[in-house]
């Protein structure tokens, strides 16, 4: 019985008459559906008329050419364009000579964090070195088990990572290390006048003095404004330079001591205390996130579980060798006063600052289930039938290469050597075969790459899994070659470790691929794959990134989140113009499954055991059918039952 997939992939020709081949003397290439469009929408900038005359008939045929926008100008998302400043103009404020109006860039809110620690040069490591060694001994905490009876247990490395990446970027944020709050002059005046009041000799009242006209020199207002994001701030650079001058014993400010203050700037400044107080950093960097990048609900929610965890890292140490870490009741019983906790809470779930950010966090994740979508679903969504149509179109573009290659490897009388290169039996026209070779490889790495497309576009259809299960398939560990029934099939098989819900779920069954794909996976693992493999003294070590099953063209390195996302977007908007997304195609299979209504309760349960979450998260997450699509099965029920009572009302 062949799958939707075959059945796509086999016929439909009526939809084949609809596709137009233009060939070339080495490739052959599909032109993507045109979508239907009103009259209005055809004006000059996206419409060519092509005039086509017949040679028999002489009719002139008007052949409308869609010219459509490239994948790169779509946004998804208006927000993403206004979360980015470099290219909006603001008015100068700033006095001028001349008498024309001047405009400056807005300052980027989108680049505000520290650097990564892999990158290079990194100015940021430098400046503020304690902060990177805290950020080091962080991803410890988060990965690597803990003596502390009040620790966490460690989170997967996929997850830790962006933990990191929210904590550099509130860090950065706070200490305006992109200059996104002040500006140079504002930075410099702040910096001078907090070692001016700690240096005066105008004693503790001189410095106290010079301590309020700085914090109105800055915020142009009043003490009434001390919870804004500057006055945090401000207070942040006061603690750490508190904490410092006991061991200074310059009297003059120096760039030596700003370098100094910089250098030991310390998660220990931005939270000094566990007092709910201590959560005005994190609710004033969500506010600045709101109003500036206009953040929703969602990503709200994430970033504030990013940060409760840098929270509890801060008070790991001190919590662990006080008293506190005594178990309380509510923390045997798995309820702190925050609300609701797991069974693993330990006394940092107890602490007023988490408790404070444990509330923002539930607000958030409350309004996220209420809040509209922020992006625009029509220009990315596809129905199922749709989505196969899209790898029906990859095969037939892969099946037309591999035919133009074929044919040029038996016109040119060229055999393919065990490593795939080619060579001519001709030893007279060696300079001319060389030529013909490289030409070659460079279509071979062109199969591969396309063929790559193809297949993961299939296994999403066969295992609607999210893209790490694709880009981190290796040969012989998770992805294996098994004879099933005397049919060959190629099967993932993940431990707990390979998936995201692994620690609830544990290992998984073998989710096998459609038989059909068989043969493909084997020919492009023999022919083809070997094209895209570097061969360096590297990929002989134990690490060797070639055992991934999908690569990068360029590098030969495994596939990342982006390659994935790439690798699916643009392929739907080749032929579709829907700019898809990998996590989307789970939303789109499970609101095909549902929306037809077919599938029994058992089978819905099955599916999302087999995608790897609850029945409920199925139902809230992932159906993405209107209230109206949601309630149709009981107005048909109703009508029905309506029916039989009206039919049966005129007894005997």
């Amino acid at each position: 019985m062949k799958s939707d997939i075959d059945l796509l992939l086999d016929g439909k020709k009526s939809e084949d008459e609809r596709v137009t081949v233009s060939s070339t003397t080495q490739t052959k290439s599909i032109t993507p559906l045109i979508p239907a469009v009103e009259s209005s929408a055809l004006d000059d900038t996206n419409v060519e008329i092509v005039e086509a005359k017949e040679k028999d008939t002489e009719v002139k045929e008007e052949v409308v050419k869609i010219k459509q926008p490239s994948w790169k100008s779509v946004l998804v998302n208006d927000k993403a364009k206004l979360r980015r400043g470099k290219d909006i103009l603001t008015p100068n404020n700033s006095e001028s000579t001349t008498s024309s109006s001047t405009t400056t860039k807005k300052k980027d809110t989108y680049n505000y964090g520290l650097l990564t620690a892999t990158t290079s040069p990194n100015p940021d490591k430098q400046t503020y070195s304690n902060l990177y060694l805290e950020l080091d001994s962080y991803w410890k905490y988060m990965t690597i088990p803990q003596t502390s009876s009040v620790s966490d247990t460690p989170i997967r490395e996929q997850t830790a990572k962006v933990y990191l990446t929210h904590a550099r970027l509130f860090i950065g944020w706070m200490l305006d290390v992109r200059g996104v709050l002040l500006s140079e002059d504002e930075e410099k005046m702040l910096l001078d006048e907090l070692f001016e009041s700690e240096h005066g000799d105008g004693g503790e009242a001189s410095s106290s003095g010079k301590s309020e006209r700085m914090t109105a020199s800055l915020l142009g207002t009043s003490s009434t404004t001390a919870d804004d994001a500057k006055s945090v701030r401000i207070k942040v650079w006061k603690h750490a330079l508190d904490r410092t001058s006991s061991s200074s014993t310059t009297e003059s400010p120096s760039a030596v001591d700003k370098s100094n203050l910089q250098q030991s700037m310390s998660l220990y400044d931005i939270f000094p205390s566990s007092d709910t107080e201590s959560a005005a950093p994190v609710l004033q960097y969500i506010l600045w996130l709101r109003s500036e990048r206009g953040i929703s609900p969602n990503y709200e929610a994430n970033v504030l579980r990013g940060l409760i965890k840098l929270v509890k890292f801060r008070f790991a140490n001190e919590l662990s060798s006080s008293s506190a870490a005594t178990p309380t009741a509510n923390q045997v019983n798995g309820a702190g006063r925050g609300g609701t906790l797991s069974s693993r809470s330990t006394a940092l779930d107890d602490l007023p600052i988490v408790i404070e950010l444990r509330k923002l966090h539930r607000e958030a994740g409350n309004k996220g289930k209420k809040a509209p979508r922020s992006s625009d679903e029509g220009k990315k969504w596809l129905d199922w039938d749709e989505y196969l149509e899209v790898i029906q179109f990859l095969k037939y573009d892969l099946s037309s290469l591999i035919e133009s290659y074929d044919k040029i490897m038996d016109e040119q009388g060229v055999e393919e050597d065990d490593d795939g290169a080619a060579a001519t039996q001709k030893k007279k026209q060696k300079k001319q075969t060389q030529a013909k070779a490289r030409s070659l490889q460079v279509q071979r790495k062109e199969i591969a790459t396309l063929f790559q497309q193809y297949l993961i576009l299939s296994f999403f259809a066969c295992v609607p899994d999210r893209q790490r299960t694709f880009r981190e398939l290796e040969l012989g560990r998770n992805f294996i070659r098994v004879d099933e029934d005397d049919l060959p099939l190629w099967i993932i098989k993940h431990t707990a470790d390979d998936y995201k819900t692994g620690s609830t779920y544990g290992e998984r069954p073998p989710l096998p691929l459609t038989a059909s794909l068989t043969a493909e996976i084997d020919d492009f693992l023999d022919r083809w794959r070997p094209s895209l493999i570097k061969h360096t003294k590297a990929s002989e070590t134990d690490d060797n990134p070639a055992t991934h099953l999908f690569l990068q063209p360029r590098t030969g390195n495994p596939l990342t989140a982006n390659s994935v996302y790439q690798i699916v977007s643009r392929c739907c908007y080749k032929y579709k113009q829907k700019k898809t997304n990998p996590h989307l195609l789970r939303d789109m299979i499970v609101t095909h499954v549902r929306k037809n209504g077919d599938a029994s309760e058992k089978e819905l349960e099955a599916l999302a055991l087999f995608m790897g979450h609850s029945i409920s998260m199925q139902r809230d997450s992932y159906d993405r059918r209107t209230l109206e699509q949601k309630v149709s099965p009981a107005v048909k029920l109703m009508q029905d039952m309506n029916a039989l009572n009206g039919s049966g009302g005129g007894g005997e």
